[in-house]
């Protein structure tokens, strides 16, 4: 599950820097991950800048993300811990998008490592992804109130670690 939210938040970041003209974004989202036999459903809001994310999960449990550059920092409140990790066996997604391919006005589609991605805009604005993951489940993540260009407070992107949450490298 760790390595599919953080091929999705690397996705959308590179989604926005390859495709929309932004310095900062900003949306608020629901995740559904529907396997066989389950439905999980998630919800928060999220905040980029060209190198940089913060993902803030509200739903079902709090959890923060920060990405900087190759660097993740996943803050797990529920469990009081904090998982520091690398991007580096995660896909190319640069190349997704040199092969993704407009459907029609609201609709691109890309494939990668065997993975079709189904990205649906409104208005030159996206408002879902849809893939099916490396376990087959199916997500489909919803934007929503997104801002082009907020004004953004840089420390937004520094991790906040309560002092007694255990460290995991």
């Amino acid at each position: 599950m760790k390595k599919t939210f953080l091929i999705f938040f690397i996705f959308i970041g590179q989604l926005f820097a390859l495709e929309l003209n932004f310095n900062t974004f900003s949306s608020n989202f629901t995740q559904i991950v529907k396997s066989k036999n389950s439905t999980l459903s998630y919800s928060g809001h999220f905040i980029l800048s060209k190198d940089q994310a913060y993902w803030s999960y509200d739903t079902p449990s709090k959890k923060e993300i920060y990405i900087n550059k190759n660097q993740v920092t996943i803050v797990e409140h529920d469990l009081e811990q904090v998982i520091f990790s690398h991007l580096d066996n995660i896909p190319n997604l640069n190349e997704i998008f040199k092969k993704a391919s407009l459907i029609d006005k609201d609709k691109l589609v890309a494939k990668y490592d065997n993975i079709n991605y189904t990205i649906k805009l409104n208005q030159e604005q996206i408002q879902s992804i849809s893939y099916k993951d490396e376990f087959e489940n199916d997500v489909i993540i919803n934007l929503n109130n997104q801002i082009k260009n907020p004004k953004i407070n840089s420390d937004v992107f520094k991790a906040k670690i309560p002092q007694n949450y255990d460290i995991v490298r």
